[in-house]
């Protein structure tokens, strides 16, 4: 493996990992509230602790955020 190759992989990674952060921080600061109303007024050591598995996850958080919502009937 070439070190330019081996380059562009960390910084994909890094850019994955940025793209999660961001999206814990926008999670933080009012999404929450879209996922799970309990969640949204967790303690901020509660979300601390979600935060390793939004940033590893974001694209299915990201998903589950824009899914459309069931009305109950």
């Amino acid at each position: 493996m070439s070190e330019q190759f081996a380059l562009w992989i960390w910084l994909g990674l890094g850019a994955y990992a940025a793209l999660g952060l961001l999206l814990w921080i926008a999670l933080v600061v009012g999404l929450m509230r879209r996922l799970d109303s309990s969640a949204a007024v967790a303690p901020w050591r509660v979300k601390a602790v979600l935060a390793p598995g939004v940033i590893a996850l974001w694209p299915i958080v990201l998903g589950l955020l824009f899914k459309p919502r069931e009305r109950a009937s």
